[in-house]
């Protein structure tokens, strides 16, 4: 889907980074995009897990069609909020005689602990939740469930009912109205956080030499505080680096030229590591790892 097509509403895959739950996204990112101040980075150049993960679509589907013995179809139609076009939904499947549907998703080996028993990430969860309320809306039947089917390292297939949460779903309209209306269509950027070192990059890529900004009244005070605790935080920073490498420093003394040592609560190692890189001569060091005991060590 082009830019100019995406920017002009709110899917499902805005919704969690609108709420702050997503891993991927923030809202200062999310209303660059729809503003058209930066370009998704996706379109760009599409990383290849992308297209990987677009590729195996078809696989994930008909996997679950066979494991859960259902019927699925493409249905690439806009579902479009009927009372506010800018929020719509565009699935993967519908379940065939039921009203249904079905979230096909990729993820590596690394991330099989997301998909353990019942667990599901929380963007996921809001995504399904929105399809399942837009699709109720625009049909004006009723969604009820949802499906969400994994290939883990491409090696493991899970999947998992989502129940439509009416209450959760209004929340999320109501969040997402706001920031279209408040922000999207007023220019006006969300707050940044953490998050957005990137998105400022690209929004701010240079410096004028000649532009300077004099902050004054109420908007002095909040740049002052944050100032402030900038400092205290860099100052608390330090200390605890320093009280950490103490804590280190005592432990390694403790180990000597033992790798591993052992209490009833906890086992820790400082294990030797060679590198080779473009140094004449090979390089060694220890590196200091801790970790709780359980069951079976």
């Amino acid at each position: 889907m082009s830019d100019q097509k995406r920017n002009g509403f709110i899917g499902g895959s805005d919704i969690a980074a609108i709420v702050g739950q997503s891993r991927w996204s923030t809202p200062l990112g999310v209303w660059a995009e729809k503003t058209g101040k930066i370009i998704n980075r996706l379109n760009i150049e599409t990383p290849e897990y992308v297209e990987l993960g677009i590729e195996l679509e078809d696989f994930v589907a008909e996997k679950f069609a066979k494991k859960a013995n259902k019927q699925i179809r493409r249905d690439s139609r806009d579902f479009i909020h009927p009372e506010f076009p800018f929020l719509k939904a565009h699935i993967d499947r519908r379940i065939v005689g039921g009203e249904e549907i079905l979230e096909c998703k990729t993820c590596s080996a690394w991330k099989e602990k997301e998909w353990l028993g019942d667990e599901i990430p929380e963007e996921y969860i809001l995504q399904v939740i929105w399809y399942l309320g837009i699709v109720g809306l625009a049909t004006r039947k009723a969604v009820s469930k949802g499906y969400i089917a994994v290939l883990i390292g491409g090696q493991k297939f899970r999947y998992k009912e989502i129940d439509f949460d009416q209450d959760l779903f209004n929340k999320l309209v109501t969040a997402a109205v706001h920031f279209w209306r408040g922000f999207v269509e007023t220019n006006t950027q969300p707050i940044a956080i953490g998050g957005d070192s990137g998105t400022l990059f690209e929004l701010f890529p240079t410096s004028d030499i000649d532009q300077a900004v004099t902050f004054e009244g109420d908007e002095e005070i909040e740049v002052n505080t944050l100032l402030d605790s900038r400092s205290a935080g860099i100052t608390a920073r330090k200390e605890v680096q320093e009280e950490i490498d103490d804590i280190d420093a005592k432990l390694k003394q403790k180990l000597g030229s033992a790798e591993k040592g052992r209490t009833g609560q906890y086992t820790y190692t400082w294990k030797t590591q060679h590198r080779k890189g473009f140094e004449v001569q090979p390089s060694s060091s220890r590196v200091l790892r801790c970790k709780p005991n359980t069951k079976g060590n």
